[in-house]
């Protein structure tokens, strides 16, 4: 594979390496800066709210100040997890983060009076928590939450019954949030209306797209988060919205016949062709329409007028059988999308609301894929494996810094460590820099507030309730207004027992600058670059794209529920790959070592080939005959081709090697010699999906898409 030379020498390398850098931290400075008018679920942040209030007041009331806070920094912690982002979260997920929370507490308060056992023990839990990445957003920030429990001893227990005291009371708080999570679910299902309504609204911008270019490819990220948000429990799925149930699959299905629709095979005059056009566009609005139903939560079905128009536009002539086909598929699936809206389908049961959904596994099942999927990222070049590392080595020597001089509530550097450090570049500096500011910002706040009213520990408790309400209502406003209210919180916490608040202050100032400092020089002299992963995971698409593509073929070649089986978690496998690639890239474009991976312009042609071969194998799919019909021997011969060649070119592409082409037209050709009564459309489309195959092959000979040589691979 060629490979172009990127590399700079003399002052001339030097100076745009550090361009380089200041353009990447400047960019993620401003989007840790930034701050968006988003909001939380109200009823779930006043339903973690009021677990911190019942925490804080009643070991007010019980205990006094000296014990209050500790079963508040365990509500608080523990409620985090009721209003983060993402569709996993709810009363597990909650029970297990304040388990968490009670062993770390425990665990940190046995070992507090050896310190380097301490820290030792520390790095272990630290690089354990990190590790839950693997497992998705949430589980990782829920799992980051228990370190700083272990962090924040203020005192090495007397005895063994210390200890436990301390841990309980930390435990105590996040029982409070796990009974009310179980008392209090959710109710609004707005993720799901939100993740249902975007995969419409992609649907309806690709409609409108292939109206103006039939040739556009289709963005399956909304498809992808719909499809994570109907995961549900069976109890959710008799809860679920009628609304909410069947149209996920049925946007599946239209996408694929949009695409059918928008490239018929053959020539056709003007006019038919402006006829689809107007059908592609009229679908377009439909889809709109759905989508803002779902989304308000009012159904509102799609105009008969405009379902009319449509119906009479299937009706016209439009020359081709497979164009003509499509229409009529076409409508028939929108009926059905205005039949759901107007909960009017109710003999389908997989789409009246019990039946058809994908089923949440078990407690043991997602215990034992959440261990297979950490154990996968046990290996060398993983991100998340790097990213554990480097999380227990900081926190470790952070921590022990601290010890060895002595630094008093020398925990806040660590406390920083573990809450700013990310996966990624751009998320850790972003983070960094909108910690340190909102940290001068809630200080300021909440200390002008202690030292003009001096509040007494009641109102001192309020106020800190009030801060972390906040909190979780516009958790999604950005790291710098979240980490403005926790100083708050903290500050007014603190307030209550009365603690020497200047000193306080002063040392989470400095500290936490401590902390950002040692965070940046980590990741200057230990650095984890997604740019050098980029080529691994664009041959990991071309992988399971090269899968679906023979998959399709066969589920046409080999007619059964096996194929169809196969051919479904082939697209989805390709569809995870592909958010997958889109995250790194997305991750890598914002760091300062772009010249360590594939070029992006290399990237950018190489992804949009693959989008193209997976639309070509899309439009195979919709060919699926009847069980009945016999198998095609022929057609199986030419899927076991293309998956070879596209196999062994995902091969060469993660081992830098040239690309070589593969001879798909001879195993086409065979197909067609066999006469095995194939329809002409299907071969048509298959010799499409061939093309697409071939230019891709020949497009990957000449891109720069190698992964970078020597040890930069190895040490990112």
């Amino acid at each position: 594979m060629a490979r172009s030379t990127r590399a700079v020498s003399g002052t001339e390398g030097v100076s745009g390496l550090g361009a380089a850098w200041y353009r990447s931290i400047k960019t993620a400075s401003r989007s840790g800066m930034r701050v968006e008018r988003a909001f939380n679920d109200p009823w779930g942040a006043l339903r973690s709210g009021c677990g911190v209030a019942i925490a804080v007041f009643g070991a007010l009331a019980w205990l006094g100040p000296a014990h209050a806070v500790l079963p508040a920094l365990g509500a608080q912690l523990t409620g985090m997890t009721t209003v983060l982002p993402g569709y996993r979260r709810g009363p597990g997920l909650t029970a297990s983060t304040a388990l968490g929370l009670f062993v770390g507490a425990f665990v940190g308060n046995a070992v507090a009076p050896w310190p380097a056992l301490f820290v030792l023990v520390l790095a272990l839990w630290a690089f354990g928590a990190a590790m839950f990445w693997a497992l998705g957003a949430a589980p990782g920030i829920a799992a980051s939450m228990t370190v700083p429990v272990m962090l924040t001893i203020v005192r090495p227990p007397r005895d063994f019954a210390d200890a436990v005291q301390f841990a309980l009371l930390i435990g105590v708080g996040g029982a409070v949030q796990v009974v009310l999570a179980l008392a209090w679910p959710d109710r609004s299902w707005s993720a799901q209306r939100g993740a249902l309504a975007d995969a419409c609204a992609s649907v309806a911008d690709y409609a409108r797209r292939l109206s103006r270019d039939q040739d556009a490819v289709f963005d399956p990220n909304a498809l992808a988060q719909a499809r994570a948000a109907a995961t549900l429990t069976p109890r959710q799925a008799r809860r679920r919205p009628s609304e909410l149930s069947g149209i996920r699959v049925l946007m599946d299905q239209v996408r694929a016949v949009l695409a059918v629709l928008a490239k018929p095979p053959g020539q056709m005059p003007d006019a038919e062709r402006a006829q689809i056009r107007d059908l592609l566009l009229a679908a377009a609005n439909v889809l709109d329409t759905a989508a803002g139903s779902i989304r308000s939560g009012s159904v509102v079905p799609p105009s008969t007028a405009l379902l009319t128009a449509m119906e009479k536009a299937a009706r016209d002539s439009i020359a081709g059988e497979a164009a003509q086909n499509a229409a009529e598929k076409l409508i028939d699936l929108l009926t059905q999308v205005d039949a759901v809206l107007r909960q009017t389908d109710e003999g389908d049961d997989d789409r009246a609301g019990h039946h058809g959904f994908l089923r949440r596994p078990g407690t043991r099942q997602r215990l034992d894929q959440a261990w297979r999927t950490v154990r996968r990222e046990l290996r060398r070049d993983s991100p998340i494996l790097r990213h554990a590392l480097r999380v227990a080595v900081v926190v470790a020597v952070t921590d022990g810094i601290c010890k060895l001089f002595n630094v008093q509530h020398g925990y806040w550097a660590a406390l920083t460590v573990v809450m700013v450090m990310r996966p990624d570049f751009s998320q850790t500096f972003g983070r960094g820099v909108a910690r340190f500011a909102g940290t001068l910002v809630g200080v300021a706040i909440a200390s002008t507030v202690v030292l003009l009213f001096h509040p007494d520990p009641w109102v001192a408790a309020v106020l800190a309730v009030a801060c972390t309400g906040a909190l979780y209502l516009v958790m999604q406003s950005g790291y710098l207004v979240a980490s403005t209210l926790i100083t708050a919180y903290i500050v007014f916490l603190l307030s209550m027992d009365g603690l020497a608040l200047a000193s306080t202050v002063r040392e989470r100032v400095a500290l936490t600058l401590l902390g950002g400092l040692i965070i940046f020089t980590s990741y200057a002299l230990w650095p984890s670059w997604q740019t050098v992963t980029l080529a691994g995971r664009l041959a990991d698409l071309i992988e399971t794209t090269g899968t679906y593509a023979a998959s399709a073929i066969e589920a046409v070649a080999e007619p059964g529920a096996s194929s169809r089986r196969r051919a479904r978690e082939a697209l989805l496998d390709s569809r995870d790959a592909y958010l997958a690639l889109e995250s790194a890239a997305l991750a890598a474009a914002q760091e300062p070592v772009r010249d360590r991976g594939p070029s992006r312009e290399g990237l950018t042609r190489a992804h949009h080939a693959l989008a193209r071969l997976f639309e070509a194998a899309v439009v195979v799919q919709t060919h699926l005959p009847p069980d009945d019909e016999p198998a095609r021997p022929a057609a199986s011969a030419f899927a076991r081709t293309m998956r070879d060649a596209l196999l062994a070119t995902a091969g060469q592409v993660r081992d830098g090697e040239t690309v070589s082409s593969t001879d798909l037209d001879g195993a086409l050709a065979t197909w067609r010699a066999a006469q095995d009564g194939t329809p002409a459309t299907i071969l048509l489309d298959a010799a499409r999906l061939a093309a697409e195959a071939n230019r891709l092959q020949a497009l990957l000979t000449t891109l720069d898409t190698a992964p970078p040589a020597g040890p930069s691979a190895a040490t990112g």
